[in-house]
């Protein structure tokens, strides 16, 4: 009996017990609960002195932006970043911020900003973002946000404490320099080499300082243009103070040159001008020094090794309106109000009609009102030189399909003019199957993409 009440009060000892813990845990409502937790992350964003380091790369294939971030207790957050677009809008800004509790703690960043500028490029598909999960807290205080909205694997971010001499790493005026180089053309992809001062080499890349990629083409020798060899190789990259640095480093044999490459000091910005149109264009030179200590200079050019390989990749090419432009500005609206039905742009370049012949030709695909399509094209003959393309036109543009189309077809002649006048045609390679056509004297330029694939 004795044994019996024992147990019995043992039992209910520890129910009792487990109550006690349960009205502990459960003496706050939720709101309360939930406001606690947000008092104690901003107070966490708050509290140090030089605020944080954060290395941010929106998504997996593309490079990083080191911001500094310093957060007020009047829920404004002034960051700094090396982002120099905008004329250096975002190199400082003071925003506001809010934290949230949903699903779980929240970072929304409110105010136009860095995120939010990242966020809109490519139309909305850079895995950018500006509203971030909290994850938790790390042994070291570090303080661990993913992005909210992915579609796949979230983006993390790091936050880390910073020190008073973190803002060397912050690359404006690299970054501003870039981006002066890139508008020396106005065209789609940046038209770059980086020349060695040691060797007799000439390598021809394609840098994208929003995704902050950077893309080995090809190379030649200085000495001799058309002694030229393919490359294959792309990196992401980070700006830290006077530096690129890449992600994966380039290391092999090109044109009898053992070269590595993990990044590149930039030191002077120059200018010059290359003589190809009625008037100079004016072109910068960027001075540097590799990761391995060759002298070098990253420079504007209208050469490119691999441009002139599109006609080994496809002989059909297509680009929408909405990759058009002229001096950096779109003009796919203008293209279908003055050609009615106007979709994309197209090149036949050696395309087998059957029977023996085959066809070069350039011009738009128009979809009609009847629902049949005219492929209006004006007939060439090529002359390839490197990347130079030279058009021999018919006298007439050629409807194929639907002989009567809805539009004026000879007001193609306006764009076809545009992209040929004066010989000035140059292919450019973006990547294995992108092509871009521009011609520096007018401005036209249009993204081409192989129509085979």
């Amino acid at each position: 009996m004795k044994k019996w009440l024992y147990f019995f009060g043992l039992a209910w000892f520890s129910l009792t017990s487990c109550k006690d813990d349960e009205i502990a845990l459960f003496d706050k409502t939720a709101d309360e609960r939930a406001a606690e937790a947000i008092a104690n992350l901003k107070q966490d964003l708050v509290a140090p002195a030089n605020g944080w380091r954060v290395k941010y790369r929106p998504e997996s294939e593309s490079g990083s932006f080191y911001l500094l971030m310093d957060f007020n207790e009047d829920n404004t957050v002034t960051i700094k970043s090396d982002l120099g677009f905008n004329e250096g809008e975002f190199f400082e800004q003071t925003v506001t911020y809010r934290i949230d509790n949903s699903l779980g703690l929240e970072l929304i960043i409110e105010s136009y900003s860095f995120f939010s500028f990242l966020f809109e490029q490519g139309d909305a598909t850079y895995l950018a973002e500006y509203e971030f999960n909290f994850v938790n807290k790390t042994p070291d205080d570090a303080l661990v946000f993913n992005s909210k909205t992915d579609p796949d694997t979230p983006t993390i971010l790091l936050f880390e404490e910073a020190n008073a001499g973190d803002e060397d790493l912050l690359a404006q005026q690299l970054s501003s320099n870039l981006n002066i180089i890139a508008e020396d053309f106005k065209k789609w992809s940046s038209s770059l080499k980086i020349t060695y001062q040691n060797k007799d080499l000439v390598l021809y890349i394609v840098v994208d300082n929003f995704r902050r990629t950077v893309g080995f083409n090809s190379a030649s020798r200085k000495t001799n243009l058309a002694v030229t060899q393919g490359m294959n190789f792309t990196s992401p990259f980070v700006l830290k103070g006077d530096s690129i640095v890449f992600d994966d480093a380039f290391s092999g044999n090109v044109l009898g040159n053992n070269i590595t490459i993990k990044g590149i000091k930039l030191s002077t910005l120059t200018e010059g001008t290359i003589n190809i149109c009625a008037d100079p264009t004016m072109v910068h030179s960027y001075a540097g020094i590799t990761s391995a200590s060759d002298l070098v200079a990253l420079e504007t050019t209208i050469q490119d090794a691999s441009g002139g390989t599109f006609a080994q990749v496809s002989d059909f090419f297509s680009g929408p309106l909405g990759y058009i432009t002229t001096n950096g500005e779109f003009i796919g609206n203008q293209i279908a109000e003055d050609v009615t039905g106007a979709q994309a742009l197209q090149l036949y370049y050696n395309y087998n009609l059957g029977g023996g012949n085959v066809l070069y030709g350039i011009g738009f695909y128009l979809a009609n009102a009847n629902g049949e399509p005219t492929f209006a094209l004006r007939e060439f003959t090529p002359t390839l030189t490197g990347n130079n393309l030279v058009f021999e036109f018919a006298p007439e543009i050629t409807a194929f399909g639907n002989p009567n189309p809805d539009a004026d077809i000879n007001n193609i002649n306006i764009y076809l003019n545009a992209l040929t006048e004066g010989d000035n045609t140059y292919v450019f390679k973006i990547n294995d199957n992108v092509f871009e056509l521009h011609n520096p004297c007018t401005g036209f330029s249009a993204v081409l993409f192989n129509g085979n694939q």
